[in-house]
């Protein structure tokens, strides 16, 4: 396996979005919760860097799978409560930004997809959501955001009967699909207890998509050494399934939850015939130029 570390390490200032809440509360508290293995508050996520996981991916479309190389990016930041950004300062709400980015090819044109969410550092809860897609047809945007003790959200979509829409998820410990790349890094790998969520569909979509969350379990399926194009990982291997015990989604995230590594993920299966497998995995200022 190869592990690529490299730049200079930085002060941590502030980053990432605002928090309504300060502390988590029965009604806005995700069902994702602290293990006690410490992948989340390892003195990594504080070296000024990101964490950036390269791909190789498919995605189907127009009945075809498509071969690409998607990246993730996954770092620490403090979150300005006004502007739900990025703060200048080193005060705000801790978040783990994820960030995916993908661009698709078809023999036609591109289709650019980027997905963002913002999950709260000290209870793993849903906070933020924005996802965009773009082609030569047109754009689409979605985006959700806490807003006290539920997720507010809004669309646009370019397709027919499509247009803006907006509404509220009252369902405050609904966690969004999106995330789960992340999120599901805080399994409990030892205790392997099912886990019962309400997740907001995949917004990755050009079209609308429903934003009412469904009843999802996840399950522990193994722990096994499994081939990427990184090398040879030992993983553990995740299923999310529905109310029909059928498969949706499997995951496969790194076993050691030490640095580098912290629980990566290292392969993943989902809708609409996506995958991923880890290709490499770096600590980086991927923002500075060199």
């Amino acid at each position: 396996m190869k592990v690529v570390v490299h730049g200079a390490a930085l002060v941590l200032g502030g980053i990432l979005l605002a928090c309504a809440a300060l502390a988590p509360s029965a009604a806005t508290a995700s069902s994702i919760t602290a293990r006690g293995d410490a992948w989340r508050t390892d003195r990594t996520w504080y070296d000024g860097l990101a964490e950036k996981c390269v791909y190789t991916a498919t995605r189907t479309i127009y009945g075809k799978p498509r071969a690409y190389e998607a990246i993730a990016y996954t770092n620490k930041e403090n979150v300005d409560q006004k502007t739900t950004c990025k703060s200048q300062t080193s005060e705000g709400v801790e978040m783990f930004k994820h960030h995916w980015s993908e661009r698709v090819p078809t023999e036609k044109y591109d289709y650019d997809f980027s997905t963002m969410s913002y999950t709260r550092a000290s209870d793993m809860a849903a906070y933020k959501l924005s996802a965009a897609t773009q082609e030569d047809c047109g754009a689409s945007f979605k985006e959700a955001w806490r807003d006290g003790d539920h997720l507010a959200w809004f669309d646009s979509v370019y397709f027919p009967e499509g247009g803006r829409r907006e509404g509220v998820v009252k369902d405050g410990t609904a966690v969004f699909f999106d995330a789960l790349t992340l999120a599901l890094r805080d399994f409990d790998f030892s205790g392997k207890q099912d886990l019962s969520l309400r997740v907001i569909p995949m917004q990755k979509d050009t079209h609308q998509i429903s934003f009412e969350p469904l009843p999802r379990t996840v399950k522990f399926v193994a722990t096994s050494e499994i081939e990427a194009p990184i090398g040879k990982i030992r993983c553990h291997e995740l299923a999310l399934v529905d109310d029909k015990n059928t498969t949706e989604a499997r995951f496969w995230f790194a076993a050691d939850a030490g640095a580098p590594l912290l629980h990566a993920l290292v392969r993943f299966e989902g809708p609409q015939g996506i995958t991923y497998a880890l290709k490499s995995h770096e600590r980086t200022a991927y923002w500075k130029r060199d």
